[in-house]
C-alpha cells in the first residue's frame, strides 16, 4: 500500500511539470444580448444614455485564469471574471424602443471550465508560433436582479392632509439581490506565443436561463405590494397589474445572451512539456 502511494504521487508530480502551465489575465468589454437597448451579437463599446458619467456608460469585463495543456493541441481553462453590462433604448435604431426609453446596468460574475481546441501545435515547444482556437465548457455567474417595493397610498398635499377627492399615489423603490445561474460558454479566438507569453484575442457567447439579465421580464414575486387601508379595491388591484406588465417587455419566450470580447495574456511556467508517443 505505501509503495503503491509512493509510486501514484510520484506520477502525479511528474504529470505535473511535464505538462505547460499558464496564468494569466483577461480584459475586455461586455453585452447582453437582450430586449433593451442594441440587439448587437458583439458589442462592447460604450453605451449613450442619460448618465452624465463616462464610467457608467462603459461596459467591461476584467479576470484572471488558469489554463493546463494535455497536449499540442488540447488544453482546458478555469476562468474567473468580473463585468459590468450596460444597455439603453436610447442607443437602439430602433423607434419602438427610443419611445419606450428604458435602460439598465448589471454586473455579472462568472466562474467557468472550458475546453480549448488548437488548430495548430501551438503548445509544442518546436510548433507553430500561432493558432486559431475554439472553447465551450460550462460555468456558474451572479448577476444582480431587480426586486421592487410598491407603496400605495391616498395622495397627501404639502402638510400631510389627504386631497379631497381622495386620489391614489404609488411609490417605486427598487433593490437588487445576487442570483446564480448557470451557463454554457463558447466562443473562438486566436493566440500567439512570444517565449514564455501567450497572447489571445478571442470572443465568447454565454447562454444562460434567465431573460432577465436587463431587468426586461420580472415575475410577480419580484414585487411587494404595500396598500393604505380605505384604497379602491379594484383600483389598486389594477395599478399592481399594469405596474408588473411595464416591467415584462421585449420577447419573453427568449432568454438572455451574454457575451466578453477581449484579450488574454497568460505567462507559461514549468518544464517544457514533452509530448511523446
Amino acid at each position: 500500500m505505501k509503495n503503491l502511494l509512493i509510486l501514484t504521487l510520484g506520477l502525479f508530480f511528474s504529470l505535473s511539470i511535464a505538462q505547460r502551465h499558464e496564468i494569466g489575465i483577461f480584459a475586455g468589454g461586455a453585452n447582453v444580448i437582450g430586449d433593451i437597448g442594441k440587439s448587437n451579437y458583439i458589442n462592447p463599446m460604450p453605451v449613450s444614455y442619460g448618465s452624465e458619467s463616462l464610467a457608467d456608460r462603459i461596459p467591461f469585463a476584467v479576470g484572471a485564469l488558469y489554463r493546463f495543456n494535455f497536449n499540442p493541441y488540447m488544453g482546458v481553462r478555469f476562468n474567473g471574471i468580473y463585468s459590468r453590462v450596460v444597455g439603453a433604448d436610447a442607443s437602439a435604431p430602433e423607434q419602438y424602443k427610443k419611445q419606450r426609453d428604458y435602460a439598465y446596468k448589471n454586473n455579472i460574475i462568472e466562474g467557468s471550465l472550458v475546453f480549448e481546441y488548437n488548430f495548430f501545435d501551438i503548445n509544442d515547444e518546436h510548433g507553430k508560433k500561432h493558432s486559431p482556437y475554439i472553447f465551450a465548457g460550462v460555468g456558474a455567474f451572479l448577476y444582480d436582479k431587480a426586486l421592487y417595493t410598491v407603496e400605495n397610498t391616498f395622495a397627501r398635499d404639502e402638510n400631510g392632509v389627504i386631497l379631497d377627492p381622495p386620489t391614489l399615489a404609488t411609490d417605486i423603490s427598487t433593490r437588487t439581490e445576487k442570483e446564480t445561474k448557470f451557463t454554457f460558454p463558447f466562443g473562438a479566438g486566436y493566440k500567439y506565443k512570444y517565449r514564455q507569453f501567450v497572447v489571445s484575442a478571442e470572443v465568447g457567447f454565454r447562454y444562460t436561463s434567465t431573460d432577465n439579465l436587463d431587468h426586461s421580464f420580472a415575475s410577480t414575486e419580484d414585487f411587494t405590494f404595500n396598500s393604505e387601508p380605505g384604497l379602491n379595491e379594484q383600483e389598486v388591484t389594477d395599478l399592481n397589474s399594469n405596474i408588473i406588465k411595464s416591467r415584462q417587455v421585449g420577447n419573453m419566450s427568449n432568454t438572455d445572451w451574454y457575451v466578453f470580447t477581449g484579450l488574454t495574456l497568460t505567462y507559461t511556467f514549468g518544464r517544457p512539456p514533452c509530448y511523446c508517443d
